[in-house]
């Protein structure tokens, strides 16, 4: 049987990288090794491979794979202690056994282990592309699963949140309305200056609760969407406008950067231009100064999607905090209850769209991307 021509890392990349499972062949016998990475590079998998199980160990800890096709019998530790080691730190990882005729026994072995399924030496090129198959396909049904079940988690989750912030907001709002009025009356009232102070820092408390509790009431609202057709460029323009009286005073500059002719889509307003100003707001706060805002609209490459990208100078989002931003009450100021990033999520899901903030430090900026369907998704 010829040996496939392999491809190039730079073929491989071309193909899509992001969406192609990754592999990692463990055998000692070099002809195996480059027999299997062959063929299944020609079938488009990204392949990597070793000789020894302790260098096959000491790549899973620094990489992530799909599948690890290993060879039983190998000198120092064999296949059997690979599945177990795979098993224990890597459950997410599938594992195929390549096996002779005489190990058969220890294969069936390694299955009970954990192994998805075993070969037997030497196999045909159909019999590999095939079992390989079958278990990604697998592999790749338990990894959506997986996804599934923590979002409909999430989801819940925020249900349960926006459910308990909007009643308690709503219980809040008499008290604090009525607390707010006695402090005005009473600081007509008395002519003490040392008790209009304790008076003002009642007031001053009193409206940092309000904003609370309408960010309780805005959250509990996020999941009510009304949608019509907008101009998104349109709403990015109006909340320009809003924001530049702080731009000025804080020297920062707005640049626009949209596609001309872009279509309607469908968003609810208010909603859309309430995620725009939240996280020009945030922009603002993290920048701390002079620097600049530049708000792009365009088509996504597919022409399912309208990309909005919003992006600060000044402040690099740092990797761990990409995710974790948009959490429910994580904050990392002084102030507020850290719903804000939280309500810009629950609208653009609520949408069926898409957002994910990333920080470069090579531009020092922070660039939110968001992405909107040009038409009506089936929520």
């Amino acid at each position: 049987m010829a040996l496939p021509q392999k491809m190039t890392t730079n073929k491989v990349l071309e193909q899509g990288t992001d969406s192609k499972n990754r592999i990692l062949v463990v055998d000692d016998e070099a002809a195996s090794r480059d027999l299997c990475q062959a063929f299944l590079e020609s079938d488009g998998y990204i392949v990597e491979t070793c000789d020894r199980v302790r260098k096959a160990i000491a790549l899973l800890a620094v990489k992530k794979y799909d599948m690890v096709l290993t060879d039983l019998s190998m000198p120092e530790l064999g296949g059997i202690e690979l599945v177990k080691q795979v098993r224990y730190h890597y459950p997410h990882t599938s594992i195929v056994i390549m096996t002779a005729f005489g190990s058969v026994v220890s294969a069936v072995e390694s299955m009970k282990a954990g192994a998805y399924d075993y070969i037997t030496k030497p196999f045909p090129r159909d019999l590999l592309r095939a079992t390989v198959r079958r278990c990604l396909e697998s592999h790749n049904l338990k990894r959506e699963i997986s996804k599934m079940q923590s979002a409909l988690y999430k989801q819940d989750k925020l249900a349960a949140v926006g459910s308990m912030a909007g009643a308690i907001a709503h219980r809040m709002r008499n008290p604090l309305s009525i607390i707010q009025m006695c402090a005005q009356y009473l600081a007509t009232r008395i002519p003490s200056s040392e008790h209009i102070q304790v008076l003002q820092a009642i007031q001053e408390k009193v409206k940092t609760l309000e904003s609370l509790t309408r960010d309780f009431v805005e959250y509990s609202r996020a999941s009510r969407i009304r949608k019509s057709p907008e101009m998104i460029e349109k709403l990015a323009d109006e909340v320009i406008r809003n924001v530049m009286p702080r731009c000025k005073i804080q020297n920062v500059k707005v640049m626009r950067q949209y596609q001309a002719n872009l279509p309607q889509i469908p968003v609810d307003v208010d909603l859309i231009k309430e995620v725009m100003t939240n996280i020009i707001d945030n922009g603002l706060e993290a920048m701390k100064g002079a620097g600049k805002i530049i708000i792009q609209t365009k088509t996504d490459k597919t022409n399912q999607y309208l990309y909005l990208g919003i992006t600060n100078t000044g402040a690099v989002l740092s990797a761990e905090l990409q995710e974790k931003i948009f959490e429910p009450f994580f904050t990392t100021k002084s102030t507020g209850m850290g719903l804000g990033l939280a309500i810009v999520r629950q609208v653009i899901d609520g949408h069926g769209g898409r957002i994910h903030a990333v920080g470069d430090p090579k531009t020092n900026s922070t660039t939110f991307h968001i992405f909107l369907p040009m038409v009506n998704k089936p929520q």
